[in-house]
């Protein structure tokens, strides 16, 4: 197993993104993004070729090097070179271990933005849950009661993929987004949008292959929701089950 040199492979990296760099769109992404971090202007499928190239290339280098160079990149100030941290961990998911997880909890704990945020729940947290429910489920439901809303974000979306794939824990979900329906009036603007939004968007995953359930949490929880969840939840309900809904 090749053992990689951090420092050569970020550098190799971050040249890449030079290669591609488009300072026009880097201004619109940043305005776009609201982010204090600095753009090279690349776009998502660029990176995420980017990523797989250079992973296909050291397929069986260590998953603890490839962490270590993830790490590397997300200490970055610039947005794609946290992007290709994400990415390289997504490239990687089948293969980490909870080893792993205090990366990526600490990653969780940084983020500022949905660009990085929603794939490490969903790609990166999902894969760690698919394997270990067990291990991860006490970290959910502490992400789920955290100060800051992107931490408890990925409470809400780490089963995203699961319920695409007609699996997932819905008691768990459900113990997760039912404190939060009450929101507290010390929450800002963006925390009440993307709380809601993530509610609706992991209800929405699950609406077309288990209906009853989506449909039965709206009816407990409606007057609790606001028009977004409930918008977001029902929008891809079948129509008959729509009707139960009045």
């Amino acid at each position: 197993m090749a053992l990689l040199d951090i420092a050569s492979e970020r550098a190799y990296l971050i040249e890449q993104l030079r290669q591609q760099s488009d300072p026009v769109r880097a201004v619109s992404e940043k305005k776009y993004l609201k982010s204090d971090l600095n753009f090279h202007g690349v776009t998502v499928p660029k990176l995420h070729t980017i990523a797989k190239i250079w992973y296909k290339a050291h397929k069986d280098a260590p998953v603890e090097d490839v962490a270590a160079l993830a790490q590397s990149l997300w200490q970055s100030d610039w947005h794609e070179e946290r992007s290709l941290a994400v990415f390289l961990l997504e490239e990687a998911a089948n293969r980490l271990t909870l080893d792993q997880l205090p990366l990526v909890e600490c990653m969780i704990h940084e983020v500022n933005t949905w660009a990085h945020l929603d794939e490490i729940a969903v790609h990166i947290v999902g894969a760690l849950l698919a394997r270990e429910p067990q291990a991860l489920r006490p970290y959910l439901l502490k992400w789920a009661t955290d100060a800051n809303f992107w931490v408890r974000r990925t409470a809400i979306l780490a089963q995203n993929a699961h319920f695409r794939r007609n699996e997932g824990d819905f008691a768990l979900f459900e113990q997760i987004v039912t404190p939060m329906l009450d929101e507290s009036k010390d929450w800002s603007a963006d925390e009440r949008f993307f709380i809601r939004k993530a509610i609706g968007w992991a209800l929405r995953e699950l609406a077309t292959r288990k209906p009853e359930l989506v449909v039965d949490f709206v009816q407990r929880q409606r007057e609790r929701m606001s028009g977004l969840t409930l918008r977001e939840a029902t929008r891809k309900l079948p129509d008959a089950w729509k009707q139960r809904l009045g």
